[in-house]
């Protein structure tokens, strides 16, 4: 068996190094902006594997909703639904403290409760299992969002 050098590796690169990585402080704003941005990711994969249940995608050809026809006014309601959180990765990081954590609070909850209530109403769909899955995970990823905004740092 070779050595690293024999194989046309510097052997200073294999060496451990004796001091530790540093691990820098990320800012409050960033990290609530990343937690906004990981939901966005979750909401389009959700509503992509979604498509590929039985009956959905025939349904929004048919211009059907779990809500009832497909009407422009509940297109502009599902758009602003997706707007507010993208917008949520902006403000995390424009907004002064105050309003960026009640702002957070606020918007977390109430986007808590809408998963609450999607887990309520897609639990017993055996189709929909994977749909629950993605809630939880929002859920979590809100009450984190909401536990960074409620300990958000203070000057010293």
């Amino acid at each position: 068996m070779g050595t690293a050098k024999s194989y046309g590796i510097n052997p200073s690169l294999m060496a451990i190094p004796s001091n530790p990585l540093c691990n820098p402080k990320v800012n409050i704003k960033t990290k609530l902006a990343c937690f906004w941005a990981s939901l966005m990711f979750l909401y389009i994969y959700a509503d992509y594997f979604g498509l590929m249940t039985p009956g959905d995608l025939e349904d929004m050809m048919n211009l059907k909703t779990p809500m009832g026809p497909t009407t422009p006014g509940m297109l502009i309601g599902f758009s602003v639904l997706l707007i507010i959180p993208a917008l949520m990765i902006m403000a995390s990081v424009v907004l002064g403290p105050q309003w960026n954590k009640w702002l957070n609070i606020v918007v977390a909850l109430l986007y808590a409760v809408i998963s609450i209530l999607i887990i309520i109403g897609d639990m017993g769909n055996e189709w929909k299992k994977f749909f629950v899955l993605y809630q939880f995970v929002e859920l979590f990823v809100f009450g984190i969002i909401i536990w960074h905004a409620i300990k958000w740092p203070r000057t010293p």
